[in-house]
């Protein structure tokens, strides 16, 4: 005898408010029919542009489920399943506020939680800081320096700002830095952001390649406030295309 498919009204869902879980699973079911009238109707109304643009769906949904639901500080995280028609799946996570007018999508991801990589990843024009993209794709974090004084120079320029000699070299320095300052992301600036929102970017202060500071985005950094003076290791995340390498921070383990 086969057993029957586990439906949502048999989930239980602790520290929930059983409206929302309709809400949330109806939700779910708008989605996956492409109700577009639908959708906008349960996003918090001073965030609907952004919302539109944070997540990323394939086409074709034929169906959806609601995974989870739990407390998250004053708003209510689901997790939720969709299904496409070649049987690819996608999980979003959408946290709830109550407002006077019912339950609004505040925020919403898609799951597991990645880095966006920019279309414009990769040397500049003038080939100045290709040593520094090499570099990464033979795992080595590249700085240039000062031949003549030993000053850092970070963005590279052809001439050292100290003491205005032009031989300047790279050098492989250790892929560990303090966070100088971060902030994270809500808005779909730009087209790939979409599906990765939020996430930090880190700006980490070099103390072996005097003090010089480089960004990135912060890998794991999902509900993650990292603190000023924080210690992070860089890694070197590959492109899926044989492009270029991108360089990421990561708390270091001891203190994160």
């Amino acid at each position: 005898m086969e057993r029957p498919m586990t439906t949502v009204e048999e989930k239980v869902f602790p520290g929930v408010p059983a409206d929302l879980v309709e809400v949330a699973e109806r939700h779910g079911r708008v989605v996956a029919a492409g109700d577009n009238k639908a959708i906008l109707a349960d996003f918090r109304p001073d965030r609907v542009a952004q919302l539109i643009a944070s997540a990323s769906l394939p086409p074709d949904l034929v169906k959806s489920e609601l995974l989870d639901l739990r407390p998250e500080g004053d708003l209510f995280a689901a997790r939720i399943r969709y299904t496409a028609a070649d049987g690819s799946e996608t999980v979003l996570r959408s946290r709830w506020i109550r407002l006077p007018e019912g339950w609004k999508v505040t925020q919403v991801r898609n799951l597991p939680a990645t880095p966006p990589r920019m279309h414009t990843i990769g040397p500049a024009e003038d080939g100045h800081d290709t040593p520094h993209w090499e570099g990464l794709r033979e795992g080595e974090l590249r700085v240039p320096q000062c031949d003549d004084c030993g000053n850092w120079i970070w963005p590279k320029r052809p001439i050292c700002p100290r003491c205005h000699s032009f031989k300047v070299s790279w050098k492989a320095v250790e892929p560990t830095g303090k966070v100088f300052s971060w902030t994270r992301t809500w808005q779909p600036f730009a087209p790939e952001f979409s599906g990765h929102l939020p996430f930090v970017t880190v700006l980490a202060e070099l103390p072996q390649a005097g003090g010089r500071r480089l960004l990135g985005i912060l890998l794991d950094a999902d509900g993650v406030d990292p603190q000023v003076g924080q210690q992070v290791q860089a890694e070197f995340e590959a492109s899926p295309d044989g492009g270029w390498p991108v360089l990421r921070w990561r708390l270091s383990k001891e203190e994160s």
